[in-house]
């Protein structure tokens, strides 16, 4: 039986690999959480912990008391929901980074999926480059990985962000659409093309638990994460 944590399971992306991790029965998903009952209809399927990444304590419980063959991490805010750049990059960079390095030191060393971004291979602003500082920081860490860099989420978030469902109602679905008809081969096209959360967990789970090469060190953008046979 696999042991699998989810960091960042209240996102729109963490909700989704809670719900789906919930519906197998090859693992057993444990979901790293700051208060109790935060996944509402998931109770019993998926273990709650309370956990807090600035704890050493806490850090050191994976791989002791908290098993982990595999860490989804999908942690993220924005910089308004954080405050301040300081504290956007403490949810984005130092959490996962903290994670990294309490996974390094175990052996076997548990593989770990990173959400990430679009535009990380080539980053601009405090976004994306915080996004590719925990992409370097987790492939120099030795761990064997998997990062997506999925364009713009679509999905129901808890939080409501008018600018994102203006995009997702104005261009995302046409998007789609036109991707779909004029260019289903094109990888710069689908590298941009908004895609479903649920689809990017999904992508997730199958290849780290499906594929036969699992996490395999690997980058996923484009047709491979909206269609991850093609990877």
């Amino acid at each position: 039986m696999r042991q699998v944590v989810v960091a960042g399971a209240t996102g729109l992306v963490g909700r989704e690999l809670a719900r789906q991790l919930a519906e197998r029965r090859d693992v057993e998903a444990t979901a790293l959480v700051r208060r109790e009952g935060s996944l509402r209809g998931l109770a019993g399927r998926v273990r709650e912990v309370v956990f807090d990444y600035r704890s050493s304590a806490d850090l050191a419980r994976l791989g002791t008391e908290l098993p982990c063959d595999l860490l989804f991490c999908a942690l993220g805010t924005t910089l308004k929901k954080a405050g301040s750049p300081e504290a956007f990059r403490e949810v984005d960079l130092a959490y996962p980074s903290a994670l990294i390095k309490r996974l390094a030191t175990l052996e076997p060393r548990p593989a770990f999926a990173l959400v990430s971004s679009v535009g990380a291979d080539r980053p601009k602003g405090l976004y994306l480059n915080t996004k590719a500082e925990a992409e370097q920081a987790l492939v120099a860490s030795g761990l064997p990985y998997l990062i997506v860099r999925p364009s713009l989420l679509l999905g129901d978030r808890e939080e409501f962000r008018p600018g994102e469902r203006l995009m997702s109602l104005l261009l995302a679905r046409p998007y789609l659409g036109a991707a779909r008809l004029l260019a289903p081969q094109s990888d710069l096209v689908w590298k941009y093309a908004p895609i479903e959360a649920a689809q990017v967990a999904k992508t997730l789970i199958w290849t780290c638990l499906e594929k036969p090469s699992g996490a395999g060190n690997q980058i996923l953008a484009g047709l491979p994460l909206h269609h991850p046979i093609l990877a």
